[in-house]
């Protein structure tokens, strides 16, 4: 049985193409899967241990300008038979697609070849690709409850699928390995792959009785490495694709709401300070929060309205009311389903059934 997984462009779009392909081999370990990724850094540097099974398409995007909207019938038509080269050349018997532009000329090219897709929706409101990939797909799963309703066809609610290779860790063991005293509460700010200016710029204003862990984005690491080089108790990174460890270390998090950050600190049980990012598409990272907030497991806050004095003043209330943490804690177990990825990896590997 061959699986063919489309996700790339971000790592919201590639961490749960990982989470379903790592649950497939741990139940089906002689699956053959292969990735349809994009070229941007971010694919090259998440997918790269899976070598030869990894391949780069280009899909076009109505973002880029003119230019690029003029060339997009002749660049669709190319990156249509292309993928569909692809597809045939594997020999895939499904294909599971994660969403974003770089999903829908795989699930269109599927279509046409009579091969099962399906593909998931991480955030609350389905984004544009994923709406026009629905009326080629066979089924749609989502990994928030709301995003059922955004679809004009029946949608199936799975969650959001967590890689099984982040391993929760005994927080006293996280902590020694990071060289983070015991004593001291952590907390953890998040800015998504790319940092968050505005997040990494509140994290620099911690008071002196709190240790930051801080993964401030590539873009911004120069920046927050230098205003940061005097401060005793910040720890900054500026991405990891395993964050097991900062998860495993932290007490809260402060962080953007992309539907995979929401996932693990979710997954991890960890009471989160959201900021959700202004400009996300249908405002979908509010979204995101608001569901998670409305069942008592994080708090929201507007960035237009959040500067780093009222976003210390919200950290530093929750740190010193220990029945509130463990009440959001008890209110995270219940949100998210036991297993996401290992119900996807059923759907996909049944669906690969039913097409042969």
């Amino acid at each position: 049985m061959r699986v063919a997984i489309a996700g790339g462009g971000t790592g919201g779009h590639i961490s749960p193409a990982i989470a379903v392909a790592e649950a497939i081999w741990e139940r089906y370990p002689d699956t053959s899967i292969d990735f349809i990724a994009t070229p941007r850094p971010v694919d090259r540097r998440m997918y790269h241990k899976f070598g030869d099974s990894v391949h780069i398409l280009n899909p076009p995007r109505i973002d880029r300008g003119l230019l690029d909207i003029a060339l997009l019938p002749f660049r669709a038509v190319r990156e249509f038979f292309k993928v569909r080269k692809l597809l045939r050349k594997l020999g895939s018997s499904v294909l599971f697609a994660t969403g974003g532009y770089p999903s829908f000329f795989p699930v269109a090219a599927a279509r046409s070849l009579g091969i099962p897709s399906i593909i998931h929706e991480s955030n609350s409101i389905p984004g544009r690709a994923n709406r026009l990939a629905s009326r080629f797909s066979d089924k749609v799963l989502t990994g928030f409850h709301s995003a059922t309703s955004g679809f004009k066809r029946e949608s199936t609610y799975s969650g959001n699928p967590v890689r099984l290779s982040l391993e929760r860790y005994d927080r006293g063991y996280a902590r020694e390995k990071l060289n983070i005293p015991n004593s001291i509460p952590v907390v953890l700010f998040l800015g998504g792959s790319q940092g968050a200016r505005a997040i990494n710029d509140a994290a620099l204003k911690a008071p002196e009785n709190v240790y930051v862990l801080l993964q401030c984005g590539t873009r911004d690491k120069e920046r927050i490495s230098e205003e940061s080089s005097e401060l005793q108790r910040i720890h900054v990174i500026d991405f990891v694709d395993d964050p097991a460890l900062l998860y495993s270390a932290a007490d809260i998090a402060v962080a953007r709401s992309g539907a995979m950050t929401v996932a693990e600190l979710t997954w991890f049980r960890i009471p989160a300070v959201y900021i959700p990012l202004p400009s996300a598409a249908d405002d979908h990272q509010k979204w995101n929060a608001l569901e998670i907030a409305d069942k008592g497991g994080a708090l929201v806050s507007i960035q237009d309205s959040t500067d780093a004095d009222s976003l210390w003043r919200i950290v530093r209330g929750l740190l010193n009311d220990d029945r509130t943490i463990q009440r959001m804690k008890t209110s995270l177990e219940t949100i998210m389903p036991v297993n996401p990825a290992g119900t996807i990896a059923e759907i996909v590997i049944s669906a690969a059934g039913e097409g042969s």
